[in-house]
């Protein structure tokens, strides 16, 4: 009787489990990607319909009228942005900044903060949130009032509020190369497409020609002491 009532179960935990399969391949819901640097790119139509002012460069919308737009949610390396009139906002590739606060409540957060410290330098995570604080500053300055590009062919970030991009500077590089050349940055977040599916930057660069400029920037940055690596 123990036996023959074993089998059963498992034979209802095996229809079970088939059933629920079957059930995610319809919908969707098994998918194992993600928004990690191995996981596919999560694109979305264009927020602002058919009607924008960009252009097509190498898959991506160019806009060249993009203006920061001041907001409290602001950081070095997620912003809102003001594309043809709605508010977007833009999340750079490659590059993540230290948070600009400590929770007092939250362990992920401060665990994310402490990982920050240790891989920019292995600070402490009271010093790299000032580290944070001027990286949100130092993106305020470089794009308040001034002309700037935005590249993005709409990657969503994996909450789904934000999206993925490139930021163009006056001088022609890159916003998130900037902060990583001055040590308020590391070299974490993913870059465009997917591990198998990579995209190239808007200036056709590879993901490891990218990837290893901004490596060789990094460890100028440290042996100049700059930002997080001179604490």
């Amino acid at each position: 009787m123990k036996n023959a009532r074993l089998i059963r179960i498992v034979v209802i935990l095996g229809v079970a489990g088939f059933l629920y399969f079957k059930r995610g391949q319809e919908s969707g819901t098994t998918s194992t990607t993600s928004q990690s640097e191995g996981g596919s790119a999560v694109l979305k139509k264009s927020p602002l319909g058919g009607n924008a002012s960009s252009e097509k460069v190498n898959g991506y919308d160019k806009f060249t009228d993009a203006k920061l737009i001041n907001d409290e949610g602001n950081d070095g390396d997620s912003f809102y942005v003001n594309l043809d009139g709605k508010k977007i906002q833009l999340r750079l590739y490659f590059v993540d900044a230290p948070e600009k606060y400590l929770s007092d409540r939250y362990e992920s957060q401060q665990r994310r903060v402490a990982e920050q410290a240790s891989e920019l330098g292995g600070v402490s995570s009271e010093q790299i949130v000032e580290v944070g604080k001027a990286a949100k500053l130092f993106t305020e300055r470089e794009l308040k009032g001034k002309k700037f590009i935005v590249y993005t062919y709409w990657e969503e970030v994996y909450d789904g509020d934000r999206y993925y991009g490139f930021v163009e500077l006056a001088d022609g590089s890159y916003l998130g190369t900037k902060l990583v050349e001055n040590g308020l940055a590391r070299i974490h977040t993913k870059g465009p497409g997917s591990k198998e599916n990579p995209v190239p930057t808007p200036a056709g660069k590879s993901f490891h020609q990218h990837r290893d400029k901004l490596f060789d920037l990094e460890k100028k940055a440290q042996r100049a002491d700059r930002g997080a690596w001179g604490l």
